[in-house]
């Protein structure tokens, strides 16, 4: 019987660390199938991707990917437990995924697997002191890394904490599902300077914004993955949060009262007086960002809540249900069983063409499919303004084949 590795990723854009995590896990797990739930045109950081899901798709399908997934961006530009939680879910109700294969700085399942143990029961003891820690002041992530002394380390890596987070899922469906991870190797996640041939996701984004002729970043990525990105940025250009600074700023000026801010996702009660109090000082996107910064608000949660604000993305109601579906971006020729065993084995309902939507989806599975599709088209709006390209709406896009 063939097995089937899953990988959560955002491929900002796709390079040789994805390619090596890829190759890693064909090879330790002996899986037949390796398949991506990816971001879509806006990722965890709470920025818009540099480039759109299909180019994404494409670096990846063409680097050992074989079936690519859309992770609505609802939750792909959630907390680190929200993405964790709705990206496992995805991935178990597929129904025939063995694997969750993702990349860590401690590379050691058992360790990482001990701490979301811990995490998952949420003790009397854990609690208070996370609790403690955040009444004095201190961002979740510390306060939480104060009350598990003993793992601090791992908690202080942001990839560990996503393999943390995902493994919590896990246990918490009781999924049968096997994590499985790979020690990270060359530059760290966090290094924005480094170009080498194990390069972080960050320091590319930033070499491509000061153009592709940086020394050595062909070396970087898989050889047809740069041909196609810098293909791409050359007739798009790179899209970040500078592109979304003027409908950020309608935002701020159409919105009334902090009670109204604080219905957007990510927009506490906090942040949503220092909206008001501040958006006389706007000057950008992350100018703004950065003046909101406080003690105990990260510039990550900061971040998704301005995306929120502008994409209207509003929190949802408790009850709101069931909600996701699997949205296929693109596949290799040779995979394309792969659809059939979503048909057969999972428990959701599979959408391969967008303007077909509404055949296959219904209520509130509808509603987050609809607005994917509206923020996805304010991103192409971007995209063409920027380029002078015409305007070409996601929903008449087909499936990446390659």
């Amino acid at each position: 019987m063939s097995s089937c590795a899953a990988i959560i990723a955002e491929f900002n854009p796709f390079h040789n660390g994805h390619k090596y995590l890829i190759e890693q896990v064909r090879s330790l797990t002996g899986a037949d199938h390796v398949i991506a739930l990816m971001s879509g045109d806006y990722v965890q950081r709470g920025l818009p991707a540099i480039t759109d899901r299909r180019v994404r798709s494409q670096m990846a399908l063409l680097n050992g990917v074989d079936l690519v997934l859309s992770f609505p961006v609802r939750y792909c530009t959630s907390s680190a437990e929200s993405f964790a939680s709705h990206a496992v879910e995805i991935i178990d109700r597929l129904g025939f995924v063995d694997y969750l294969a993702f990349g860590s700085e401690a590379g050691d399942v058992t360790r990482l697997s001990e701490a979301a143990r811990l995490l998952a029961d949420e003790s009397t003891s854990y609690k208070e002191k996370l609790k403690a820690g955040l009444k004095g002041g201190l961002s979740y992530p510390k306060a939480r890394a104060e009350a598990l002394p003993e793992y601090a380390d791992l908690l202080d890596g942001p990839n560990n904490t996503l393999g943390i987070e995902y493994i919590k899922a896990l246990i918490r469906r009781g999924s049968s599902i096997q994590p499985f991870t790979v020690g990270r190797k060359g530059a760290s996640h966090l290094d924005e300077e480094t170009i080498a041939s194990l390069s972080s996701g960050a320091a590319v984004r930033r070499a491509m914004a000061m153009g592709d002729h940086t020394p050595g970043l062909d070396k970087a990525l898989p050889p047809d993955a740069f041909e196609i990105l810098r293909e791409d940025i050359g007739r798009y250009g790179i899209i970040s949060e500078k592109d979304l600074s003027l409908l950020l700023a309608e935002r701020l000026w159409h919105l009334s009262s902090p009670a109204v801010f604080a219905c957007f996702a990510d927009v506490t009660d906090d942040l949503a007086h220092a909206i008001i109090n501040k958006r006389t000082q706007f000057r950008d996107f992350a100018d703004f960002a950065e003046k909101l910064k406080t003690r105990n608000l990260t510039r990550s949660h900061i971040d998704r809540a301005l995306l929120h604000l502008t994409l209207d993305i509003r929190k949802e109601a408790a009850d709101i249900g069931d909600t996701l579906y699997a949205h296929v971006i693109g596949f290799r020729k040779d995979k394309e069983d792969l659809l059939g065993l979503i048909k057969e084995k999972s428990s959701l309902p599979l959408v391969t063409r967008a303007a077909k939507a509404d055949e296959v989806l219904s209520g509130e599975k509808l509603k987050l499919f609809e607005e994917e599709m509206r923020v996805s088209n304010l991103y192409e709006t971007v995209r063409a303004q920027k380029s002078g390209e015409p305007f070409r709406s996601v929903i008449t896009k087909p499936i990446v084949v390659v």
